[in-house]
């Protein structure tokens, strides 16, 4: 799918990957990207960066928690590319880490994603054509247990993503879930583990977009994790096992 005069929305677009992402559409000569921000202080930095780069990014309010934030965003107009992108991890051990963690993790990462898709999927049935890219881990394939709750939610996210193939895909609309592993953000602060510089990944999201890649795998490491799942998912999962908070 090509993204010169696409309309562009990105949620968790004020800092990390979602911000990186947003400004390489627009780089790519996306016509307008819609920059989904929770807090009022990360709009206006996100519209004094894009003055000054000289590009058209146009900040908006949007928890993906609320429906009201949600609907209002899907009301600004028809979008060709949907990046699912906001998220949050929380680390530790499943069975005594804080229980409200886990539920903010199903919450933005799964239920805030299908919030969305629900939201802006009917425009893109009517005009026969779009691209939802959800932004997941090659950790759905199999658990990291340092962010096992995290794992989990975006294995749901995967799963999610093959239900929506099916019934959007008649319609015009490409599904993508994208796998990287870990990304230098501040979501990875607590993470010794490798990481991808956030321009890396989002140059290679917006490669995958343009040739509608199914499911791609980001970076190495990532490639690696679906190598090992393949040849040996019991025996990875036990070196994986060694990963935890």
């Amino acid at each position: 799918m090509q993204i010169e005069g696409k309309h562009v929305l990105v949620t968790g677009a004020s800092r990390g990957l979602g911000r990186a992402l947003t400004f390489a559409f627009a780089n790519a000569g996306a016509t307008q990207v819609l920059a989904g921000t929770r807090k009022k202080e990360d709009e206006e930095t996100l519209k004094a960066e894009a003055e000054r780069l000289g590009v058209n990014v146009t900040p908006v309010h949007l928890d993906v928690r609320s429906d009201e934030d949600v609907n209002a965003a899907a009301a600004l107009g028809g979008i060709d590319i949907l990046v699912n992108n906001a998220g949050v991890a929380g680390y530790g051990d499943p069975t005594t880490m804080d229980f409200n963690s886990i539920q903010e993790e199903i919450e933005v990462n799964y239920l805030g994603t299908l919030r969305m898709v629900r939201a802006f999927a009917p425009a893109m049935i009517e005009q026969q054509e779009g691209a939802i890219v959800n932004i997941a881990t090659a950790f759905a394939k199999i658990n990291l247990p340092l962010i096992g709750t995290y794992c989990a939610t975006k294995a749901a996210l995967l799963s999610l993503g093959q239900a929506l193939r099916a019934y959007l895909s008649p319609h015009g609309i490409f599904v993508m879930t994208v796998l990287p592993t870990t990304i230098d953000t501040d979501m990875s602060r607590g993470a010794d583990v490798p990481k991808m510089g956030t321009e890396f990944v989002a140059g290679e999201i917006l490669e995958a977009v343009r040739e509608e890649k199914y499911d791609p795998p980001i970076g190495d490491e990532a490639h690696r994790v679906i190598e090992g799942v393949a040849k040996d998912a019991v025996g990875f999962e036990k070196m994986l096992s060694q990963y935890r908070a």
